[in-house]
Protein backbone atom coordinates (compact mmCIF):
# COMPACT_ATOMS: atom_id res chain seq x y z
CA UNK A 1 0.00 0.00 0.00
CA UNK A 2 1.35 3.45 -0.90
CA UNK A 3 2.13 6.15 1.64
CA UNK A 4 -0.91 8.08 0.42
CA UNK A 5 -3.27 5.12 0.76
CA UNK A 6 -1.89 4.20 4.17
CA UNK A 7 -2.37 7.75 5.42
CA UNK A 8 -5.92 7.91 4.12
CA UNK A 9 -6.81 4.53 5.64
CA UNK A 10 -5.28 5.48 9.00
CA UNK A 11 -7.23 8.73 9.22
CA UNK A 12 -10.58 7.48 7.94
CA UNK A 13 -10.49 4.40 10.18
CA UNK A 14 -10.10 6.71 13.20
CA UNK A 15 -13.48 8.40 12.74
CA UNK A 16 -12.57 11.23 10.38
CA UNK A 17 -15.16 11.64 7.64
CA UNK A 18 -13.18 13.04 4.70
CA UNK A 19 -9.56 13.18 3.54
CA UNK A 20 -8.36 14.90 0.40
CA UNK A 21 -4.86 15.70 -0.88
CA UNK A 22 -3.92 18.43 -3.33
CA UNK A 23 -0.81 20.22 -4.54
CA UNK A 24 0.78 23.43 -3.22
CA UNK A 25 0.05 25.71 -6.15
CA UNK A 26 -1.69 29.06 -5.82
CA UNK A 27 -5.22 28.78 -4.46
CA UNK A 28 -7.92 30.98 -5.97
CA UNK A 29 -10.72 31.56 -3.49
CA UNK A 30 -14.43 32.34 -3.76
CA UNK A 31 -15.06 36.13 -4.14
CA UNK A 32 -16.02 37.15 -0.63
CA UNK A 33 -15.90 40.84 0.23
CA UNK A 34 -13.64 41.84 3.13
CA UNK A 35 -13.18 45.41 4.27
CA UNK A 36 -9.85 47.08 3.43
CA UNK A 37 -9.51 48.36 7.01
CA UNK A 38 -6.49 46.48 8.43
CA UNK A 39 -8.22 46.33 11.81
CA UNK A 40 -11.19 44.45 10.35
CA UNK A 41 -11.36 40.71 9.99
CA UNK A 42 -9.69 39.24 6.96
CA UNK A 43 -8.78 35.55 6.73
CA UNK A 44 -5.54 33.96 5.57
CA UNK A 45 -3.54 37.19 5.55
CA UNK A 46 -0.20 35.40 5.94
CA UNK A 47 -0.71 33.47 2.71
CA UNK A 48 -2.36 36.21 0.61
CA UNK A 49 -0.54 37.26 -2.55
CA UNK A 50 -3.41 38.99 -4.37
CA UNK A 51 -7.13 39.54 -3.80
CA UNK A 52 -8.68 36.07 -3.30
CA UNK A 53 -5.36 34.35 -4.12
CA UNK A 54 -3.19 32.48 -1.59
CA UNK A 55 0.23 30.83 -1.75
CA UNK A 56 0.76 27.80 0.53
CA UNK A 57 4.52 28.01 0.07
CA UNK A 58 4.61 31.30 1.99
CA UNK A 59 3.68 29.23 5.02
CA UNK A 60 5.92 26.21 4.37
CA UNK A 61 8.38 26.69 1.48
CA UNK A 62 9.35 23.00 1.33
CA UNK A 63 5.77 21.75 1.25
CA UNK A 64 4.79 19.27 -1.50
CA UNK A 65 1.18 18.54 -0.58
CA UNK A 66 -1.84 19.85 1.30
CA UNK A 67 -4.01 17.42 3.26
CA UNK A 68 -7.60 18.51 3.89
CA UNK A 69 -9.64 16.71 6.54
CA UNK A 70 -13.36 16.88 7.23
CA UNK A 71 -15.32 15.86 10.34
CA UNK A 72 -19.07 15.32 9.94
CA UNK A 73 -20.72 17.28 12.79
CA UNK A 74 -24.49 17.04 12.27
CA UNK A 75 -26.03 15.84 15.52
CA UNK A 76 -23.31 17.31 17.72
CA UNK A 77 -25.38 20.24 18.99
CA UNK A 78 -28.02 19.57 21.64
CA UNK A 79 -30.31 22.60 21.69
CA UNK A 80 -33.09 23.31 24.18
CA UNK A 81 -35.82 25.67 23.05
CA UNK A 82 -36.58 28.84 24.99
CA UNK A 83 -39.76 29.28 26.99
CA UNK A 84 -41.33 32.44 28.41
CA UNK A 85 -40.08 31.46 31.87
CA UNK A 86 -36.64 30.33 30.71
CA UNK A 87 -35.22 32.20 27.69
CA UNK A 88 -32.09 30.62 26.29
CA UNK A 89 -29.21 31.64 24.08
CA UNK A 90 -27.58 29.79 21.20
CA UNK A 91 -23.82 29.44 21.01
CA UNK A 92 -23.79 28.50 17.32
CA UNK A 93 -23.10 25.24 15.46
CA UNK A 94 -20.62 22.81 17.06
CA UNK A 95 -18.96 25.60 19.02
CA UNK A 96 -18.14 23.33 21.98
CA UNK A 97 -15.98 21.15 19.75
CA UNK A 98 -14.95 23.66 17.13
CA UNK A 99 -11.21 23.38 17.64
CA UNK A 100 -11.20 19.83 19.00
CA UNK A 101 -13.00 18.35 15.99
CA UNK A 102 -10.61 19.98 13.54
CA UNK A 103 -7.45 19.25 15.49
CA UNK A 104 -8.41 15.64 16.16
CA UNK A 105 -8.34 15.01 12.42
CA UNK A 106 -5.26 17.08 11.63
CA UNK A 107 -3.36 15.64 14.60
CA UNK A 108 -3.90 12.19 13.12
CA UNK A 109 -2.44 13.38 9.83
CA UNK A 110 0.53 15.08 11.48
CA UNK A 111 1.24 12.20 13.86
CA UNK A 112 1.27 9.65 11.06
CA UNK A 113 3.44 11.67 8.69
CA UNK A 114 5.88 12.73 11.39
CA UNK A 115 6.25 9.10 12.46
CA UNK A 116 7.30 8.42 8.87
CA UNK A 117 9.98 11.11 9.06
CA UNK A 118 8.23 13.93 7.24
CA UNK A 119 7.61 17.53 8.30
CA UNK A 120 4.11 18.92 8.74
CA UNK A 121 2.42 22.24 9.47
CA UNK A 122 -1.15 22.67 10.69
CA UNK A 123 -2.52 26.00 9.46
CA UNK A 124 -5.59 28.21 9.55
CA UNK A 125 -4.05 30.51 6.94
CA UNK A 126 -5.45 28.85 3.82
CA UNK A 127 -9.04 28.80 2.48
CA UNK A 128 -10.29 25.40 3.62
CA UNK A 129 -13.48 25.36 1.55
CA UNK A 130 -11.74 26.15 -1.73
CA UNK A 131 -9.06 23.56 -1.02
CA UNK A 132 -11.72 20.93 -0.25
CA UNK A 133 -13.22 21.63 -3.68
CA UNK A 134 -9.75 21.41 -5.23
CA UNK A 135 -9.37 17.99 -3.59
CA UNK A 136 -12.57 16.84 -5.24
CA UNK A 137 -14.40 16.33 -1.96
CA UNK A 138 -17.47 18.43 -2.78
CA UNK A 139 -18.64 21.92 -3.68
CA UNK A 140 -19.27 25.29 -2.04
CA UNK A 141 -22.95 26.09 -1.64
CA UNK A 142 -24.62 29.46 -1.96
CA UNK A 143 -24.34 29.78 1.82
CA UNK A 144 -20.56 29.90 1.44
CA UNK A 145 -20.01 26.61 3.26
CA UNK A 146 -18.39 23.53 1.82
CA UNK A 147 -21.04 20.99 0.88
CA UNK A 148 -20.76 17.21 0.59
CA UNK A 149 -23.56 14.98 -0.61
CA UNK A 150 -24.74 13.02 2.43
CA UNK A 151 -23.05 15.28 4.97
CA UNK A 152 -24.43 18.62 3.84
CA UNK A 153 -22.69 21.71 5.18
CA UNK A 154 -22.07 20.25 8.64
CA UNK A 155 -18.39 19.53 8.10
CA UNK A 156 -15.50 20.85 10.19
CA UNK A 157 -12.53 21.18 7.87
CA UNK A 158 -8.83 21.14 8.75
CA UNK A 159 -5.61 21.70 6.81
CA UNK A 160 -2.05 20.32 7.03
CA UNK A 161 0.93 21.16 4.83
CA UNK A 162 3.64 18.53 4.45
CA UNK A 163 6.85 17.77 2.58
CA UNK A 164 5.77 14.14 2.22
CA UNK A 165 5.63 12.92 -1.43
CA UNK A 166 1.90 12.23 -1.41
CA UNK A 167 -0.23 11.62 -4.48
CA UNK A 168 -2.22 14.79 -5.21
CA UNK A 169 -5.20 15.83 -7.30
CA UNK A 170 -6.30 19.26 -8.43
CA UNK A 171 -9.88 19.73 -9.61
CA UNK A 172 -9.64 23.52 -9.46
CA UNK A 173 -11.56 25.72 -7.07
CA UNK A 174 -14.42 26.69 -9.40
CA UNK A 175 -17.46 25.40 -7.55
CA UNK A 176 -20.44 24.26 -9.61
CA UNK A 177 -22.90 23.63 -6.79
CA UNK A 178 -26.42 22.39 -7.39
CA UNK A 179 -28.15 25.08 -5.32
CA UNK A 180 -29.84 26.27 -8.51
CA UNK A 181 -32.12 29.24 -7.94
CA UNK A 182 -32.50 28.53 -4.22
CA UNK A 183 -32.01 31.69 -2.16
CA UNK A 184 -33.04 30.45 1.27
CA UNK A 185 -29.68 31.31 2.84
CA UNK A 186 -29.97 34.87 1.53
CA UNK A 187 -33.50 35.24 2.88
CA UNK A 188 -32.77 33.88 6.35
CA UNK A 189 -29.47 35.71 6.90
CA UNK A 190 -30.47 38.13 9.69
CA UNK A 191 -28.03 40.84 8.67
CA UNK A 192 -28.24 40.59 4.89
CA UNK A 193 -24.61 39.53 4.59
CA UNK A 194 -25.33 36.83 2.02
CA UNK A 195 -25.37 38.07 -1.55
CA UNK A 196 -26.08 36.54 -4.93
CA UNK A 197 -24.30 33.36 -6.07
CA UNK A 198 -22.71 32.65 -2.73
CA UNK A 199 -20.99 36.00 -2.22
CA UNK A 200 -20.56 37.31 1.32
CA UNK A 201 -20.09 40.78 2.75
CA UNK A 202 -18.04 39.62 5.73
CA UNK A 203 -18.33 42.87 7.69
CA UNK A 204 -22.10 42.41 7.74
CA UNK A 205 -21.88 38.83 9.01
CA UNK A 206 -23.43 38.39 12.46
CA UNK A 207 -20.74 35.84 13.26
CA UNK A 208 -18.22 38.69 13.30
CA UNK A 209 -20.47 41.19 15.07
CA UNK A 210 -20.78 38.84 18.02
CA UNK A 211 -16.99 38.67 18.29
CA UNK A 212 -16.56 42.44 18.31
CA UNK A 213 -15.48 42.43 14.66
CA UNK A 214 -17.16 43.54 11.46
CA UNK A 215 -19.14 46.75 11.28
CA UNK A 216 -19.72 47.41 14.94
CA UNK A 217 -16.83 46.26 17.13
CA UNK A 218 -17.72 46.97 20.78
CA UNK A 219 -21.18 48.44 20.33
CA UNK A 220 -24.09 47.07 18.30
CA UNK A 221 -26.54 49.95 17.72
CA UNK A 222 -30.21 49.76 18.66
CA UNK A 223 -31.40 49.38 15.10
CA UNK A 224 -29.21 46.29 14.56
CA UNK A 225 -29.79 44.42 17.84
CA UNK A 226 -32.89 42.54 16.73
CA UNK A 227 -30.75 40.95 14.00
CA UNK A 228 -28.66 39.23 16.68
CA UNK A 229 -31.64 37.08 17.69
CA UNK A 230 -30.54 34.81 20.57
CA UNK A 231 -27.04 34.00 19.34
CA UNK A 232 -24.20 34.43 21.83
CA UNK A 233 -21.35 33.43 19.52
CA UNK A 234 -21.12 32.13 15.97
CA UNK A 235 -24.24 31.78 13.89
CA UNK A 236 -25.74 29.04 11.81
CA UNK A 237 -29.01 29.99 10.15
CA UNK A 238 -27.43 29.64 6.72
CA UNK A 239 -26.73 26.00 7.69
CA UNK A 240 -29.82 25.10 9.68
CA UNK A 241 -32.27 26.56 7.16
CA UNK A 242 -30.59 25.15 4.05
CA UNK A 243 -33.05 22.72 2.39
CA UNK A 244 -30.22 20.33 1.56
CA UNK A 245 -29.35 20.00 5.24
CA UNK A 246 -32.88 19.13 6.34
CA UNK A 247 -32.67 15.37 5.76
CA UNK A 248 -29.22 14.66 7.14
CA UNK A 249 -28.75 11.67 9.42
CA UNK A 250 -27.36 12.79 12.81
CA UNK A 251 -23.98 11.46 13.77
CA UNK A 252 -24.11 9.75 17.16
CA UNK A 253 -20.45 9.07 17.94
CA UNK A 254 -17.78 11.76 18.00
CA UNK A 255 -14.21 10.48 18.45
CA UNK A 256 -12.72 13.63 19.97
CA UNK A 257 -12.91 15.09 23.48
CA UNK A 258 -15.14 18.12 24.03
CA UNK A 259 -16.68 20.14 26.85
CA UNK A 260 -19.92 18.82 28.33
CA UNK A 261 -21.70 22.17 28.44
CA UNK A 262 -25.01 23.54 27.26
CA UNK A 263 -25.44 24.63 23.64
CA UNK A 264 -28.41 26.76 24.68
CA UNK A 265 -27.47 28.31 28.05
CA UNK A 266 -30.11 29.93 30.25
CA UNK A 267 -29.86 33.70 29.89
CA UNK A 268 -31.43 35.07 33.07
CA UNK A 269 -28.76 33.65 35.46
CA UNK A 270 -26.02 35.24 33.34
CA UNK A 271 -27.20 38.85 33.66
CA UNK A 272 -25.63 39.40 37.09
CA UNK A 273 -23.14 36.51 36.99
CA UNK A 274 -19.45 37.06 37.68
CA UNK A 275 -16.65 36.00 35.36
CA UNK A 276 -16.21 32.60 37.00
CA UNK A 277 -19.89 31.81 36.52
CA UNK A 278 -19.61 32.67 32.83
CA UNK A 279 -16.61 30.38 32.46
CA UNK A 280 -18.48 27.60 34.25
CA UNK A 281 -21.61 27.94 32.11
CA UNK A 282 -20.11 28.55 28.67
CA UNK A 283 -17.55 26.54 26.68
CA UNK A 284 -14.07 27.90 26.23
CA UNK A 285 -14.65 28.51 22.51
CA UNK A 286 -17.30 31.08 23.44
CA UNK A 287 -15.50 32.69 26.37
CA UNK A 288 -12.20 33.03 24.49
CA UNK A 289 -13.61 35.84 22.34
CA UNK A 290 -13.89 38.06 25.40
CA UNK A 291 -16.36 38.18 28.25
CA UNK A 292 -17.14 41.81 27.46
CA UNK A 293 -18.66 40.71 24.16
CA UNK A 294 -20.42 37.68 25.61
CA UNK A 295 -22.05 39.78 28.37
CA UNK A 296 -23.23 42.22 25.74
CA UNK A 297 -24.59 39.39 23.58
CA UNK A 298 -26.42 37.84 26.54
CA UNK A 299 -28.28 41.08 27.21
CA UNK A 300 -29.16 41.57 23.56
CA UNK A 301 -30.42 37.98 23.32
CA UNK A 302 -32.49 38.51 26.44
CA UNK A 303 -34.04 41.68 25.03
CA UNK A 304 -34.85 39.84 21.82
CA UNK A 305 -36.55 37.09 23.84
CA UNK A 306 -39.03 39.65 25.26
CA UNK A 307 -39.42 37.37 28.27
CA UNK A 308 -41.25 39.03 31.15
CA UNK A 309 -39.56 36.57 33.47
CA UNK A 310 -36.38 38.62 32.91
CA UNK A 311 -37.76 41.97 34.11
CA UNK A 312 -36.58 41.69 37.72
CA UNK A 313 -33.00 40.71 36.89
CA UNK A 314 -32.76 43.32 34.13
CA UNK A 315 -34.04 45.97 36.54
CA UNK A 316 -31.33 44.97 39.00
CA UNK A 317 -28.75 45.08 36.22
CA UNK A 318 -29.97 48.53 35.23
CA UNK A 319 -29.39 49.69 38.81
CA UNK A 320 -26.02 48.05 39.46
CA UNK A 321 -24.07 47.06 36.35
CA UNK A 322 -21.42 49.12 34.57
CA UNK A 323 -22.86 51.64 32.09
CA UNK A 324 -22.25 49.61 28.92
CA UNK A 325 -24.25 46.70 30.35
CA UNK A 326 -26.77 48.75 32.33
CA UNK A 327 -27.68 50.60 29.13
CA UNK A 328 -28.39 47.28 27.42
CA UNK A 329 -30.56 46.26 30.37
CA UNK A 330 -32.57 49.43 29.72
CA UNK A 331 -32.89 48.56 26.05
CA UNK A 332 -33.95 45.00 26.89
CA UNK A 333 -36.61 46.27 29.30
CA UNK A 334 -37.90 48.50 26.56
CA UNK A 335 -38.14 45.52 24.22
CA UNK A 336 -40.13 43.59 26.82
CA UNK A 337 -42.39 46.58 27.27
CA UNK A 338 -44.57 45.33 30.13
CA UNK A 339 -45.90 47.59 32.87
CA UNK A 340 -43.26 46.27 35.26
CA UNK A 341 -40.53 46.88 32.70
CA UNK A 342 -41.72 50.45 32.20
CA UNK A 343 -41.80 51.01 35.96
CA UNK A 344 -38.22 49.78 36.27
CA UNK A 345 -37.12 52.15 33.53
CA UNK A 346 -38.81 55.15 35.12
CA UNK A 347 -37.38 54.31 38.52
CA UNK A 348 -33.86 54.04 37.14
CA UNK A 349 -34.21 57.35 35.33
CA UNK A 350 -33.69 59.20 38.59
CA UNK A 351 -30.85 56.97 39.80
CA UNK A 352 -28.48 56.40 36.86
CA UNK A 353 -27.25 59.73 35.56
CA UNK A 354 -24.74 58.32 33.07
CA UNK A 355 -25.56 59.77 29.61
CA UNK A 356 -25.29 56.40 27.85
CA UNK A 357 -27.75 54.85 30.29
CA UNK A 358 -30.05 57.86 30.18
CA UNK A 359 -30.15 57.74 26.39
CA UNK A 360 -31.19 54.09 26.40
CA UNK A 361 -33.80 54.66 29.12
CA UNK A 362 -35.33 57.55 27.22
CA UNK A 363 -35.36 55.58 23.97
CA UNK A 364 -36.94 52.60 25.70
CA UNK A 365 -39.68 54.68 27.27
CA UNK A 366 -40.49 56.34 23.97
CA UNK A 367 -40.65 53.03 22.12
CA UNK A 368 -44.01 51.96 20.74
CA UNK A 369 -44.62 48.92 22.95
CA UNK A 370 -47.68 47.11 24.20
CA UNK A 371 -48.06 47.42 27.95
CA UNK A 372 -50.42 45.60 30.29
Amino acid sequence: MSLTDTLRTHVLSSGVSLVGITDCGLVKCKPWDYDDDPDHYSPCRKAAVAPQVYDPLLLMPQAKAIVITGMYMYGFDQLTLSTEECPRGNIGPWTRGYVEAGRYATDLVEGFLQSCGYQTLFTNELPYCSLAVQCGLGQIGNNGFFYHEGMGSYIRLGCVLTDAPLETVNHGTLSNNDCGNCKVCQRVCPTGAMGAQGTLDADRCLHLWLQGEGLYHEGIPREARSMCMNYLMRTGRCLSECPRNKKLIPRTEFPFAFEDKDDSPMLIPLVLADDDAYRAALPYHVVKYGLEYIRRNVLIALGNSRSRAAVAVLAEGLRTLDPQYASLCAWALGEIGSVQAQKALRKARGIRADPVISDEINAALKADVNCE
